[in-house]
């Protein structure tokens, strides 16, 4: 039998800021070690916000670079509007999902899709690119709720946005092994989850409280940083309407070099890729 997979702490975020029209809530990485969650590198949660009539369509004011990452966006309320300087764009809804691959490098800019108004609430997440792919060419995957795959668990269902959860694969391409799944339990709602023991796992309650492992109690608004030791954890939903969002990955065992929107292995390539952006290759 597995072992439990334990809670090594619980992250109640930074202090909100702004970015572009939302106000967000920093998660990843929030320790000095930026291995602790590799491949996963960043994590801003957008509470439930009201917006007044907006849109995204023919604004650029937003527009910014990203090289060696990719930027996954997961909409839990209202709209998100996307275009980039490869060409791609569209509007992903409440339940959906948009996948961005940086690679050498593309301009991009996200914001809230509301015509009449109303609420918006998002998560986004930086995804590292492995070394060998840090330089990859750009594209976008769009993960429409066609093409998130649903698996019933006692009292709710676990979405598959990347890996795979009891035999079901996730529609999103990735460049290292990984696994993201939305989470929607009912009260009294139970998911068990599985992963190697040296895999980074986390998981975000988007809304509600969870119990983990039939212990500890954690309410919505806090990353569970789990253990690297053991393989298995369950969490039951303490209040209805609960979501999360569980995530675990291989780590890459690569260094990381960080500055602003860039993520590279050394300083020279984080220097390169300023010096690329002012002189207009992106």
């Amino acid at each position: 039998m597995a072992k439990v997979k334990q809670i090594e702490a619980v992250l109640a975020g930074s202090e909100p800021f702004a970015v572009i029209d939302m106000e967000v809530k920093n998660y990843l990485p929030m320790f000095s070690d930026y291995q602790r969650m590799s491949p996963f590198f960043m994590l801003d949660h957008e509470p439930p916000q009201i917006f007044p009539a907006i849109s995204g369509a023919g604004r650029v004011d937003g527009l910014h670079p990203h090289r060696g990452l990719e930027t996954v966006t997961i909409v839990y309320e209202g709209a998100i509007t996307h275009y980039d300087t490869e060409g791609n764009g569209g509007t992903i809804h409440k339940g959906e999902a948009q996948w961005m691959t940086a690679g050498a490098g593309i301009q991009h800019t996200e914001f809230p899709e509301l015509p009449e108004g109303g609420v918006c609430e998002m998560i986004q997440l930086w995804v590292l690119l492995p070394q060998a792919q840090k330089m990859v060419a750009a594209k976008y995957q769009s993960l429409t709720r066609e093409k998130i795959h649903s698996v019933p668990v006692h009292g709710g269902e676990v979405r598959v946005i990347a890996g795979e959860y009891a035999g079901t694969a996730g529609a999103a391409l990735s460049f290292s092994p990984l696994h993201l799944f939305d989470v929607r339990l009912k009260k009294e709602g139970q998911a068990e989850f599985e992963f190697p023991a040296h895999y980074n796992t986390g998981a975000f309650v988007v809304k509600g409280e969870v119990s983990v492992n039939g212990e500890a109690s954690v309410a919505s608004g806090n990353f569970i940083l789990f253990e690297k030791s053991g393989e298995d954890f369950s969490v039951n939903a303490l209040k209805e309407e609960t979501v999360l969002l569980v995530l675990s990955g291989e780590p890459l065992g690569e260094p990381i070099a960080h500055r602003g929107p860039f993520v590279m292995n050394t300083k020279e390539e984080l220097d390169q890729a300023f010096q690329d952006y002012w002189n207009g290759k992106f």
